[in-house]
């Protein structure tokens, strides 16, 4: 059975694609365009529109209007949903970067551990914890622990409270986003062989599960 890997492109075209990867320039950059295509329909673009549903607003906008009753009754309060498709989507380009593992919680880390987060999640306490709080929390058990999930604060991506850490979720989709941009730099240079063969391993991955 063939299904889209994205709109309009389906399993047997990759099939089709595949073999002319190794000679082919141009077959790469289709190769790469479909992966794009992917990952936006499957999560920027969702991530993207729930940013813009958000209906929480600002204690500055509450402190002006003196009250909330000025909010209309069916309220989108979507930091939570946004975190759950980020754990998915780095789950996602981590194997395509590293390949398939039997660890997650290790890859998981690694990701996080990346250029674009800026050491946020450099110290073991803090990497471990926000794995077992909103990686393991949402996904599992779909609710947080220790963690609150805020839009504008703190000014960092992470910073310690009392009781546990508070996420910029802005700041921290940021560098999903910025790492997203860094491995289609990456895939798109020929000599990074080895990070191509991984790609290719996962999308026929993909393309047998399906």
């Amino acid at each position: 059975m063939k299904a889209d890997l994205c709109f309009g492109f389906t399993s047997t075209d990759w099939q089709k694609l595949i073999g002319r990867l190794d000679h082919d320039g141009t077959a790469w950059a289709e190769a790469i365009r479909v992966f794009e295509r992917r990952m936006k329909e499957r999560f920027f673009t969702c991530i993207d529109a729930l940013i813009k549903a958000d209906t929480k607003p600002d204690s500055q906008s509450l402190a002006s209007s003196g009250d909330a009753h000025w909010l209309p009754d069916a309220h989108c309060i979507s930091g939570f949903s946004i975190m759950a498709l980020c754990c998915l989507l780095i789950e996602t380009m981590q194997g395509f970067r590293e390949g398939p593992s039997p660890n997650t919680t290790e890859q998981f880390i690694k990701f996080l551990r990346r250029p674009a987060f800026g050491g946020a999640f450099a110290e073991e306490k803090v990497v471990t914890c926000f794995v077992k709080g909103i990686r393991h929390g949402i996904l599992h058990e779909a609710e947080t622990r220790r963690w609150v999930i805020w839009r504008e604060e703190p000014r960092q991506i992470v910073e310690g409270r009392e009781d546990g850490y508070a996420l910029n979720r802005t700041l921290f989709y940021d560098a999903v986003k910025q790492e997203f941009g860094s491995y289609l730099k990456e895939l798109n240079d020929p000599a990074k062989h080895e990070l191509r063969e991984k790609f290719k391993e996962q999308m026929n991955n993909i393309c047998k599960e399906t």
